[in-house]
């Protein structure tokens, strides 16, 4: 990247500075162009020369380097918020199947085998004799007890009231809760592709920013020379060099500041991206802005009212709160089920008397069951559930509410920051304009130096509004796009 920053040092020195030959003249500050011979301002070949302004923001420009496309694209495939965010879709999967399987009835298989406790089983069968009214015949009996039993069972269970009343409440809920949680990723994409966004134009600006101090500290050891050059000459003051070296200083202590906040914006982006790879500029800032919505405000409102993946989640979030306290209201009621069971066991209890054989028996019934206990704890749930359904109507509001000013700063956002590119290259021009004067005042004992550093000061201004205006309309775009539903 230092190679990149001395390229870029050397490509907008070229445009900005305007470098003098001449040795009458020293080195002129960023932004002012000196005249060639045979060319004068306003000349047909200074008219065919790209606004200065636009030939600055190319000359940052890096072929092959990192676009904020790319940029987005990646920070969003390795986005661990995003990561987190795509869980909630996960979960709602899990929480449909398991209301899935309350809708059909319970089939439960069983496979046992018992140690049974032997039991006396012997006794004797008394009878009135039919040949002899009176008698009593006595025949003893003994039968076998078996103690061990080998048993299969299948029984199949339906409960009309988990089914319907509750359990299909909580799987409509759960589809919509699904449904919730897409919108959710949608979401939290755009606001992670915002967010790529804004590190990206964070890091074209400290770059920027860099090469615009390094052209302030070279303007200022330009000044200096020729300052030290006028007092020796005896045609400037001493105290107009001790104010020249101040300035030059101060230019050195902003260098080392715009490093410093290059170094942290570009570590930024390294972290958003999950890479060690250092970042070039690939993207021309003097390129038009293309994409924006053209509708006016209030449209875009209703779009956003519409589109938003944020305020669509919510809204499905209500509908899935509505069949969840459906669901709770349904516990309240008594249970009804029927049941069927089917045995195949050897033993066989239900077969008199016991045999060594494995024998098969079936039972159907109806059960109806209700416990006040059940009742008291659905009813106390359905509070709960009616709170989070009110909370839910509240937070639709006010998400409309924060969608409304969010457009209206995207909107308003663009037509401004259009408004301050406009305004930047008007400055710039007028800036380098008044420098120029200032610097032909100068030499000719109109001026002091302390003039030629404020005119100065407001050429280095002038640039930094450039930039700041180039990139500001980047980012409202982003802000807008995202504020009416779209990927940044």
């Amino acid at each position: 990247m230092a190679s990149h920053r001395f390229s870029v040092l050397i490509g907008v020195a070229s445009i900005f500075l305007g470098l003098e030959t001449a040795p009458v003249h020293a080195q002129a500050p960023p932004g002012v162009e000196s005249e060639t011979p045979g060319q004068t301002r306003g000349s047909p070949l200074a008219e065919q020369k790209d606004d200065a302004a636009a030939e600055a923001l190319r000359s940052l420009y890096v072929a092959g380097g990192l676009t904020s496309t790319q940029a987005v694209t990646q920070i969003v495939a390795t986005s661990p918020d995003l990561d987190r965010t795509k869980t909630l879709l996960l979960d709602a999967k899990g929480g449909a199947m398991q209301a899935m399987s309350a809708l059909v009835p319970r089939l439960e298989l069983l496979g046992r085998y018992s140690r049974l406790s032997p039991v006396d089983n012997s006794g004797v069968f008394a009878f009135e004799n039919p040949l002899a009214p009176g008698e009593t015949l006595e025949v003893p009996f003994d039968f076998p007890s078996l103690t061990q039993q080998l048993a299969s069972d299948a029984t199949l269970i339906y409960s009309f009231t988990n089914s319907l009343a509750e359990a299909l409440p909580a799987y409509r809920a759960a589809k919509k809760n699904k449904i919730s949680a897409a919108y959710q990723i949608e979401a939290e994409r755009n606001n992670v592709a915002f967010a790529a966004r804004q590190a990206y134009y964070e890091f074209a600006r400290a770059e920027a920013g860099l090469g615009v101090a390094n052209f302030a500290l070279e303007a200022a050891e330009s000044q200096r020379k020729e300052t030290e050059s006028l007092v020796q000459a005896g045609s400037a003051a001493r105290v107009d060099l001790l104010r020249v070296e101040a300035q030059e200083e101060a230019a050195r202590v902003a260098v080392e500041r715009a490093k410093f906040g290059l170094q942290v914006a570009t570590r930024s982006l390294q972290a958003l991206m999950h890479t060690e790879e250092l970042p070039t500029l690939g993207e021309d800032l003097s390129e038009p802005v293309d994409g924006v919505p053209t509708q006016p405000e209030s449209a875009l409102k209703e779009r956003a009212f519409r589109e938003r993946p944020d305020l669509r989640a919510l809204r499905a979030y209500v509908e899935a709160s509505k069949h969840q306290l459906r669901s709770a209201i349904g516990g309240k009621l008594p249970d009804l089920l029927i049941r069927g069971s089917a045995q195949y066991s050897n033993p066989n209890l239900r077969v008199f008397p016991q045999q060594e054989r494995f024998a098969a028996t079936w039972e159907a019934g109806a059960v109806i069951r209700w416990a006040p206990n059940d009742t008291v704890r659905a009813q106390g749930r359905s509070k709960q559930l009616q709170a989070e359904l009110e909370r839910a109507h509240a937070d639709v509001i006010a998400l409309q509410d924060a969608i409304r000013v969010e457009v209206a700063e995207g909107y308003h956002g663009m037509l401004a920051a259009r408004s301050a590119i406009e305004s930047a290259r008007l400055g710039l021009s007028a800036a380098r304009e008044s420098y120029r004067v200032t610097r032909e005042q100068l030499q000719a004992g109109i001026v002091n130096t302390t003039t030629l550093l404020q005119a100065q000061s407001e050429l280095i201004r002038a640039q930094v509004d450039v930039v700041e205006s180039a990139i500001g309309l980047r980012i409202a775009k982003a802000q807008l796009l995202r504020a009416i539903g779209e990927t940044p």
